[in-house]
Order: structure tokens, then C-alpha cells, then sequence
């Protein structure tokens, strides 16, 4: 992939991870539903990979196995979260 669309892509990924992690947190902050805390907790893995392939963009030209790993991992992360916050069981 061209170096200026990695560019782009990861500061868009990063932007948009972090508005839905704010407007999550803000949504719970109201609520104080613990599916919400799940979905922010989601979205706010989904940041923490952002900001993992932002500095290896950054720093590394290659991404090698360990980077495709970690993004693996966290993905796993991410979707359980999201996984739990649909089945959790509402108190109301």
C-alpha cells in the first residue's frame, strides 16, 4: 500500500476509535450501565490499537509478526467486549 494512504488511514482509524471511546464514556458517564462501560471498553481497545499501529507506521517500515499479532490480540479483545455488552443482562 502506498506510504501517503497508510498515512491517512491509520490517522483516520486513531480519530474515529477515539470519537466513539468519548461518546461512549460520555453515554456512561449519564447511564452508568455496565453494557455501555463494555462498548466503551471496546471502543477503547480499538484506540489502544490505533495508537499501536500509529507508532509502528511511525517508527518501523515494516509491521512484521509480532505488530499482526498484537493487533490480533486486541481485536480478540474488542470483540468479546462487544460480544458481552449484547448479551449482558439489563437490571432495568
Amino acid at each position: 500500500m502506498a506510504a501517503w494512504l497508510e498515512n491517512i488511514a491509520t490517522a483516520a482509524f486513531t480519530v474515529f476509535a477515539l470519537a466513539l471511546f468519548g461518546i461512549a464514556l460520555r453515554a456512561w458517564y449519564f447511564t452508568r450501565s455496565p453494557k455501555i462501560l463494555l462498548l466503551a471498553t471496546g471502543f477503547g481497545l480499538m484506540l489502544v490499537k490505533a495508537l499501536v499501529l500509529s507508532v509502528l507506521l511511525f517508527t518501523s517500515r515494516t509491521w512484521g509478526e509480532s505488530a499482526v499479532l498484537a493487533s490480533l490480540l486486541i481485536d480478540l479483545g474488542v470483540l468479546g467486549a462487544f460480544y458481552l455488552a449484547v448479551l449482558k443482562r439489563s437490571n432495568r
